[in-house]
């Protein structure tokens, strides 16, 4: 018996959430109505801009407000939740076969086969799934 894993880390998890397809997953999970709504409203229509102060001169240097079009706030205790239900249904998009593991931005996967070939094989095909 071989044993191989597969480790993800996502970069930016958290920033890289689109809104649309979260929103649009609510419905999977029984958030209906005006909870959805509160989501919807509490993700949708922000905005951020960056300001740089210079303490030297007292000069601010502010950029213009931009649209947040993806992403969930920083900070929030609704993140880790959010970015759960945005990647709960990673297992449907894999083999029948390998074990993920799931918690928040960390994913494992595990695979066992018999022969180290077909390890490797499964392996590369379950890298390239997870990776679209």
């Amino acid at each position: 018996m071989t044993v191989g894993s597969i480790f993800f880390d996502l970069e930016k998890a958290f920033d890289s959430i689109s809104h649309s397809l979260l929103i649009n997953k609510l419905p999977q999970y029984g958030i209906l109505g005006k909870s959805k709504l509160l989501i919807e409203s509490y993700l949708t229509n922000r905005f951020q801009r960056v300001q740089l102060d210079n303490h030297l001169s007292d000069a601010k240097l502010d950029s213009t407000w931009m649209k947040v079009k993806c992403g969930v706030p920083q900070g929030s205790i609704l993140s880790p939740l959010f970015f759960i239900l945005y990647i709960n249904d990673l297992p449907k998009a894999i083999m029948s076969n390998v074990t993920p593991i799931i918690f928040t931005d960390d994913t494992n996967i595990l695979i066992t086969r018999q022969v180290a070939k077909e390890l490797k094989e499964d392996l590369i095909l379950t890298f390239n799934q997870v990776s679209k």
